[in-house]
């Protein structure tokens, strides 16, 4: 019988006093290797394909590639340079295999309340060297609870594919931050509304996680997180996971972007 990567009980008294969970050094250098390649060449798969256009939604700039059912991010001051991809599972066995591996799947079960979990959705974010921009202050549920009544017990598991520093854009969270509901956000129209406002936070509260390459940390959708632009002349790159209980559909079926294979849920 394999080994449990069940969250122990200081863990849980972390998730339920912090609204998060940081392990360190979970994956090995040869395992991050792999998992940086196939994200690359997820990428490099995105980028060949004819353009579709590009959106400016609040922050960020969209590019919806409905036949293939993902989503391209980019740069939105420099719309040549990829910032990420969400809803990619059925794009790459090699990633979708990643997001089944235990040390994701079994701290994830705590965290979504049932032992037979599934893959919600899955997100790359990339940082390219002296260009990366800031993933603003923001919570995940307001972008989840509009499709889905799962959404306050959505898990989520970051993995750092590089080492993550404040001078390359590192995650930063707010610890008990769970804990004080849906905070405010932008008053204006559309996906932008969905940012928290800065303005009417505290933001002195974040706590920068600098991390070694392989650590994970996993948090649920009321945390409150950004990560600033990376300043430095390496990439650092993330790979997320987000899980819910089994048998709802993926965010790509509610969206009704692309093919549903069966081997999603």
């Amino acid at each position: 019988m394999g080994k449990s990567w069940r969250l122990d009980a200081g863990e849980r008294q972390s998730l339920q006093d912090h609204g998060f969970v940081l392990r360190r050094d979970v994956f090995n250098g040869g395992e991050i290797d792999a998992i940086r390649d196939a994200c690359e060449a997820l990428i490099e798969q995105l980028v060949r394909i004819q353009r579709q256009t590009k959106l400016a939604a609040g922050s960020y700039a969209f590019e919806i590639q409905q036949p293939l059912g993902t989503v391209v991010k980019w740069e939105p001051d420099e719309l040549e340079l990829v910032q990420g991809a969400e809803l990619f599972a059925h794009l790459s066995d090699a990633l979708r295999d990643w997001g089944l591996d235990a040390r994701f799947v079994d701290p994830a079960r705590h965290m979504a309340g049932a032992e037979d979990i599934a893959l919600f959705t899955e997100k790359l974010n990339l940082k390219r060297a002296n260009k990366g921009g800031p993933i603003v202050l923001h919570q995940d549920y307001p972008y989840w609870s509009d499709v889905t009544p799962l959404a306050p017990r959505i898990a989520t598991a970051m993995l750092f594919l590089d080492d993550a520093t404040r001078e390359n854009g590192c995650l930063e969270v707010v610890p008990g931050s769970h804990r004080e509901g849906v905070q405010p956000r932008k008053d204006i129209a559309g996906f932008g509304g969905l940012e928290m406002e800065p303005a009417r936070f505290d933001v002195s509260r974040l706590v920068p996680l600098e991390v070694s390459a392989g650590s994970v940390a996993f948090f649920g959708p009321f945390l409150v997180h950004r990560s600033l632009p990376n300043r430095s002349g390496g990439d650092r790159r993330a790979l997320l996971y987000s899980y819910q209980p089994a048998g709802n559909p993926h965010l790509r079926e509610l969206l009704k972007l692309g093919p549903h294979p069966q081997h999603d849920q």
